[in-house]
């Protein structure tokens, strides 16, 4: 793994998988968030998760699934309605 850090960035770079394992993390980011990712992003919070690919965007909680790709929305396990 190559990393380093000056007063205006910090970075890692690896060939293979780079692991961050703490108790609590907090970020602040002022301007730009990005994420690349080559197959898929996945947030997890619980049981609750956000699922992101190239073609699709999975949302899973309470026991319902909502799945957004080329056949557009469907909801499984839920109903859509306005409020």
């Amino acid at each position: 793994m190559i990393g380093g850090s000056n007063e205006r960035q910090l970075f890692y770079q690896t060939d293979k998988q780079l692991t961050e394992s703490v108790d609590s993390k907090y970020s602040e980011i002022t301007t730009d968030y990005e994420v690349n990712a080559g197959n898929q992003i996945l947030h997890q919070v619980g049981d609750t998760t956000i699922t992101a690919t190239s073609d699709s965007v999975i949302i899973k909680a309470g026991g319902v699934e909502v799945v957004i790709d080329s056949n557009g929305l469907v909801v499984k396990g839920g109903e859509v309605k306005a409020e």
